[in-house]
């Protein structure tokens, strides 16, 4: 095995299709190059260095790890491109190949300078080992530290490439009531298409902001639209599209669906709150889900976060994790110290979630508005 380190997203041009075809081979739409780079030109902040390893066997490209140096008080932060922005993100690896990938990579990061002192793998699948495959196999006498930040459920659709299956498997009353709205918002004049031209998503993002703004407002920034807009440039025209339901008026619901192989992942969406009595978001997402099963997706990933519309849609529960690798050394107690606070906030949600609704509402609009006042 032989890994090596980029720095720049020119350097890794000649590499990007094969790292594309790792990521449509583990069904991870979110580890697209396309995605997770044009992420990284369009949304990095603070002192954020590329450092993405490519692993190369005898057969080409065996796997890659999508990180980024995170540096601050003289301490480095290995995260994940996309971190933050998208979930189920991660390493990849030819099938077969995770364990000697996960050494490779565990060697290279180890070797880095300056040397990182903690390893950040932030909205994983929870089922993936790479945290504890990457720790295995750290070189050196003491065994890394893991801790394991939070968890969250993100249900999944089994949609097995047959829409009319999935739905006939909801229930009656869903059924009943997403027919009549459908009907209600065609006599409104409200057509669906699904495009990833710039209209569609300029669209997506104000309805998504127009969404939370009675909620205390979006943590989706300004980039979001560059990122979304170059990925879309980047990837397939198949691979990116917006689900969009417009009126006479204009916009009414978006949804964001990336894909890759036969999974495909819900970004985010919104809608305008004067139509919420047709909820125009669900009707957003079902013209979305009929797209993806005539393009053959089978499992359909609806994103972190239990919440009711997702529950009506799902088949099962895929939870996402965060958790942390601290390599053993002198800069252990900083980067735990300088992390304590961050860490203390998540126990804080974790213990929120278990609130009833209405308050767990209000520290959300909370939590948003002293993030804009920062």
């Amino acid at each position: 095995m032989q890994a090596i380190v980029f720095d720049a997203p020119r350097a890794l041009a000649p590499h990007l299709p094969a790292w594309d075809a790792l990521a449509v081979g583990a069904g991870r739409p979110f580890c697209a190059p396309g995605w997770m780079l044009s992420g990284w030109r369009e949304a990095r902040t603070g002192d954020a260095r590329l450092r993405v390893i490519l692993v190369f066997d005898e057969q080409g490209l065996a796997g890659v790890g999508p990180f980024f140096a995170q540096v601050a008080f003289g301490l480095v932060e290995m995260r994940l491109l996309g971190a933050g922005f998208s979930h189920r993100i991660g390493p990849l690896a030819r099938a077969g190949r995770e364990e000697p990938v996960a050494g490779a990579l565990a060697a290279t990061l180890a070797t880095m300078r300056p040397r990182p002192a903690s390893v950040v793998f932030e909205g994983i699948d929870r089922a993936d080992r790479w945290p504890e495959a990457i720790a295995a196999s750290w070189p050196s006498r003491r065994a890394p530290r893991r801790r394991d930040d939070a968890t969250m459920d993100a249900p999944v659709i089994e949609l097995n490439a047959s829409y009319e299956e999935w739905l006939e498997r909801r229930s009656r009353s869903f059924r009943k009531e997403a027919r009549r709205l459908e009907r209600r918002l065609q006599e409104e004049g409200v057509s669906g298409r699904v495009a990833g031209d710039e209209e569609a998503i300029d669209a997506l993002l104000e309805l998504h902001h127009a969404r939370w703004v009675r909620r205390g407002g979006s943590n989706v920034g300004d980039a979001a639209r560059a990122v979304i807009a170059g990925a879309a440039r980047e990837l397939p025209p198949d691979r990116l599209c917006v689900a969009l339901l417009e009126a006479p008026s204009g916009a009414v619901a978006a949804e964001l669906v990336l894909s890759a192989g036969d999974t495909a992942a819900f970004w985010g969406g919104g809608f305008r709150p004067e139509w919420a009595q047709h909820a125009p978001g669900t009707q957003a997402m079902l013209l979305a889900l009929r797209t993806l099963s005539e393009r053959g997706s089978r499992v359909v990933d609806l994103g972190g976060g239990a919440h009711d519309y997702k529950r009506r849609l799902a088949d099962a529960n895929g939870p996402i994790a965060w958790r942390t690798v601290f390599p053993r050394g002198p800069r252990y107690p900083l980067i735990r110290a300088r992390l304590a606070p961050k860490h203390a906030s998540q126990a804080v949600r974790k213990l929120a979630r278990r609130l009833p609704a209405r308050q767990r509402k209000y520290l959300a609009q909370l939590r948003r508005r002293l993030g804009r006042t920062r």
